[in-house]
């Protein structure tokens, strides 16, 4: 595949998948449950996300080509753990396709009440599956202009909203308590998950042992400002517990402080949001498809090589069609989001788990690469993500037997289909 993501065009996707539409809706939600402590539960979900930058910028700097996620583990670690893994995080880049696409067709309702949500919905999956079948290059003008404009939007309501900080606001700061902070940095990490998403496309970045790590690191600070200002400003301006209760607090927050004009670029701003993660995730699910097909677990049709055009149409139509189906399902949002975040835990687990292999088991890998961490300093890394990824992953699952029972039902489906796989001598 063709290396067209440059160091602009990786930053421009990672904020757009990271930040995307959860911004616009979940700081209000949290701050209604745990008030000015919104500020600490982001704070504390960025830590897991630190985690999952450095590791994705280690594996992404050693395999630099489509579905290094999952190239690695299946080397490092085992070719059914790197199965599985993929197999995990298909269903979590679907589920978030149907949950951002339905977010967008609120967004788009309200500025456009004409248009149904269900069609809106259904609509941008549709049309940000045929850009990707136009190609990457595209996208990443589409995306990296669609990143400034609700970049902008975010910057005017967070910065400008420092002066109508209230200190009344902010007290208590803590007035739930401390256990609702901690089970608050769990759907805070929600809005962090898509940092490994620069593996999967790693094959497709330009010079990747710099610009992996860069963009990664240029990633991480503007998302990390990003939530704390946002979230600062909310709770200093607005009462948390009218909050709580709110749909659209950004989109209040900026006709406050700039009137319907503000409150309208907002909500612009927050289709733009939508739209951009909706891209992101097709481009990076239909990487991993491609990614089974090199290793003989999916059809060689998924391949780009087998398009006259060279690039993946039959793994994007894939996509498309699968995200359709989620959509069809008619889940709430936060079944969703519980759903793509306990997998996306996961994931950061067994990627961390693969960090402590590098040295006895990709040394030449590691000696090629210019990105290099040292050795004590990759278990570090590696033991952490470990370790924090399943303290959160308790807290997900603790109260949801249905869903301990469907992920073990869902893994199970996996490891037939991959040993029947195997069987056939695909592998």
């Amino acid at each position: 595949m063709k290396r067209e993501f440059g160091l602009v065009g990786v930053i421009a996707t990672v904020v757009g998948y990271v930040i995307g539409a959860s911004i616009f809706v979940l700081p209000g939600q949290l701050a209604g449950s745990v008030g000015p402590a919104v500020v600490i539960a982001y704070s504390l979900a960025a830590v897991i996300a630190l985690f999952a930058c450095v590791a994705a910028a280690q594996i992404g700097s050693l395999y630099p080509q489509p579905g290094a996620g999952f190239i690695a583990i299946s080397r490092l670690i085992s070719p059914l753990g790197g199965f599985l893994t993929i197999w995990l995080m298909l269903a979590a880049y679907i589920f978030a396709i149907a949950l951002i696409a339905v977010g967008f067709g609120e967004y788009l309702n309200v500025f456009l009440p004409m248009i149904d949500k269900t069609v809106a919905a259904f609509g941008v999956v549709l049309l940000f599956g045929l850009l990707n079948l136009g190609g990457a290059d595209v996208l990443v003008k589409i995306q990296t202009f669609i990143v400034v404009l609700f970049m902008i939007a975010l910057v005017a309501v967070s910065f400008g909203g420092l002066y109508g900080v209230e200190a009344a606001n902010l007290s208590p700061m803590i007035p739930t308590g401390w256990d609702a902070v901690i089970l608050a940095v769990v759907p805070a990490f929600f809005s962090y998950g898509g940092f490994m998403v620069v593996m999967e496309m790693a094959g497709e970045i330009k010079n990747p042992a710099r610009t992996i790590p860069i963009g990664l690191a240029v990633s991480f600070i503007v998302v990390l400002i990003t939530y704390i200002a946002l979230s600062f400003t909310l709770v200093g301006n607005i009462e948390w517990q009218t909050l709580a209760g709110m749909d659209a607090p950004v989109t209040r927050l900026a006709e406050i402080l700039f009137g319907d004009i503000g409150a309208v670029f907002v909500t612009i701003a927050a289709i733009g949001a939508a739209a951009t993660s909706v891209n992101a995730l097709i481009l990076v699910a239909s990487r991993d498809i491609i990614a089974l097909s090199e290793a003989g677990l999916a059809s060689a049709r998924f391949l780009p090589e087998r398009s006259a055009s060279g690039r993946p149409t039959l793994a994007v139509i894939l996509v498309i069609i699968l995200s359709i189906i989620s959509l069809m399902l008619g889940q709430t949002v936060m079944e969703y989001a519980v759903w793509v975040s306990a997998i996306t835990l996961i994931y950061q687990a067994i990627i961390g788990l693969s960090l402590l292999y590098v040295f006895k088991k990709a040394s030449d890998e590691y000696q090629k690469s210019e990105f290099k961490i040292s050795e004590n300093w990759l278990k570090f890394w590696g033991l952490g993500s470990i370790i924090i990824s399943l303290a959160f992953l308790f807290l997900v699952f603790q109260d949801s037997q249905g869903r301990t029972i469907g992920a073990i039902i869902y893994l199970a489906l996996g490891i037939l289909y991959y040993l029947l796989q195997t069987k056939k001598g695909r592998a």
